[in-house]
């Protein structure tokens, strides 16, 4: 959707007309790719270079799916990251829920930690 925060018209429809009795936010990502008995799963959400981080909504929504799954069952690049992208092809950096920086990776490395080719 163009020119809004809301990523479908459910969302946009709830925040616009209808009291707010609960959170609402959009979440952009999730992937999941298995390989040689394991699975990698990775939920982001990204934001732009100067796009601050996210809101309070937003990042309590991120904490509670984080703490609701046993990433145990998953492997070392699994888990719950914001991306913020420096530069789309050259610099995205990785950070925890809790703002600390994990990696930066190119958009390539981006892709092949995606699909499990690392």
């Amino acid at each position: 959707m163009k020119d809004t925060w809301h990523n479908n018209r459910i969302s946009e429809k709830l925040n616009k007309e209808y009291k707010k009795d609960f959170s609402i936010c959009d979440i952009d990502g999730a992937v999941r790719c298995n390989y040689v008995n394991k699975t990698r799963f990775i939920i982001y959400e990204s934001k732009n270079k100067n796009e601050k981080l996210m809101g309070a909504s937003q990042l309590i929504t991120l904490k509670i799916l984080n703490s609701s799954i046993d990433w145990t069952k998953f492997d070392e690049y699994s888990g719950v990251f914001v991306l913020k992208i420096i530069d789309l092809d050259n610099e995205i950096i990785w950070y925890s829920l809790e703002g600390i920086e994990i990696r930066k990776t190119t958009f390539k490395e981006l892709y092949n930690i995606f699909s499990c080719k690392n």
